[in-house]
């Protein structure tokens, strides 16, 4: 498929995405209604994938972010639409402000890789940034409960009624901007990109496990477990205290979602070069999972729903109680496959040259950890061994040891780009 045809199908898909959704939701409760919603995220889905298809190569990072923010996108406006029967408008809102979260903070470095490639006007690109920063303002605004995501959403919503026309007149025009490193000789070209494709994995890899550890705490740590205590009542009380805290923790974890998405590939693009089979399988191990504590955060979507919708009843009270243990009881189930994925990657570490061997020690251990407190829950409901409390450490290790990867391969590239620079120089002072 060519540029100028995935350009016009992008066009097309978010055109009619419009109409879909707009109708879709127009028919709320009704099966026609549902079915528009759901044919609405598959064209978003689709646009993701068309965009990463053009974008990969010359915009990796670009290109992924899109592509996990619009996969975001799709699954949560699919979940607002089931949680809206099931729970009521105050969930299937919150989904949505998500969503549109998602959608416009992965379609903040969409505009300028476009502009950079000359696919997009000037005035064009400028006007999608600021659209989707407001669309990421209003959402979040709605979220802490200020009613201005409507208003805010206007000059985004145009701008991607703009977009598609352009799109489906031209599509993605062949940019006539050279990619860097095209004079370089063949062999020279292929080991510069491998080696920044290994550098920019691993700083990807390592800064988006960093700010996993950070979003992931704060929610989990911070709002979810000290909303669920073996007292019933205390527990109950203090989550019907805490409503917006709630939401704000789902916008965190959603956050952790796309980054474990992220981390995933980057880790397959890292030990590519190792065993590309087994890399591939660790990333789609973390891939499922991350699928799985999506599953998991509708029902933390659907307590914070029922706060919103209803004042505090003893029925809400048991009922948050009850969505919060739904999302422990799958998200621990998912941990099983991350256990998995960090045993791959302590493996693939253990054979690659370029990682410790006692890196690869603490990441296949904590991977074990993992794994036995998730099947240990499951076999038991007597099962208190928190195990990965202390083999967590692993991860931590993996993180830092791959910022430091980064860093050090980046000032090598610099320096090996500044040596035969420098010589001619040097050979005319001589």
């Amino acid at each position: 498929m060519s540029l100028r045809v995935a350009g016009r199908l992008v066009g097309a898909f978010v055109l009619s995405a419009f109409v879909f959704y707009g109708i879709g939701s127009a028919l709320t409760g009704q099966f026609a209604g549902t079915m528009l919603v759901v044919l609405n995220s598959v064209l978003v889905a689709a646009i993701g994938g068309l965009v990463f298809r053009a974008l990969r190569r010359p915009h990796p990072g670009s290109a992924w972010t899109y592509l996990v923010a619009r996969g975001a996108e799709a699954f949560l406006l699919t979940a607002g639409i089931v949680l809206q029967d099931r729970v009521g408008a105050g969930a299937a809102d919150i989904a949505y402000q998500v969503a549109m979260l998602s959608l416009a903070l992965g379609s903040l470095p969409l505009c300028l890789a476009l502009r950079r490639r000359r696919w997009l006007p000037g005035w064009l690109a400028i006007w999608g940034f600021g659209g989707y920063a407001l669309l990421a303002t209003g959402a979040a605004a709605e979220l802490m409960g200020v009613g201005v995501g409507l208003v805010l959403a206007i000059p985004g919503g145009l701008f991607e009624i703009v977009f598609g026309l352009l799109l489906l007149a031209r599509g993605f025009a062949p940019s006539t901007v050279a990619d860097p490193g095209t004079a370089l000789d063949g062999a020279s070209n292929a080991n510069a990109d491998r080696d920044s494709r290994v550098s920019r994995a691993a700083w990807a890899a390592g800064l988006g496990l960093l700010v996993m550890a950070v979003l992931a705490g704060l929610a989990n740590f911070g709002v979810v477990e000290r909303m669920v205590s073996t007292d019933a009542a205390g527990s109950t009380t203090l989550a019907l205290s805490n409503g917006r805290a709630l939401a704000l923790a789902v916008v965190a974890l959603c956050t952790v979602v796309c980054l474990d998405v992220l981390v995933a590939w980057a880790l397959r693009a890292f030990f590519a070069d190792t065993h590309r089979t087994v890399a591939l399988l660790s990333a789609w191990c973390r891939t499922v999972y991350a699928v799985v504590f999506a599953v998991a955060i509708t029902h933390l979507i659907a307590a914070a729903g029922l706060l919103r919708d209803e004042p505090a009843t003893d029925r809400i009270s048991s009922s948050v109680y009850a969505q919060i243990s739904e999302f422990q009881e799958i998200w621990s189930l998912g941990l099983i496959l991350f256990g998995v994925h960090l045993l791959l990657v302590g493996w693939l570490a253990w054979r690659s040259p370029s990682a410790p061997t006692w890196v690869a020690v603490l990441v296949a251990i904590a991977g074990a950890g993992y794994l036995a407190d998730s099947i240990g829950a499951l076999v038991s409901a007597a099962y208190t061994i928190e195990v990965a409390a202390v083999t967590f450490g692993g991860e931590v290790v993996l993180m830092g040891w791959l910022l430091v990867f980064g860093v050090r391969s980046r000032s090598h590239r610099r320096s090996s780009l500044d040596g035969p620079v420098a010589r001619p120089a040097q050979l005319e002072a001589a």
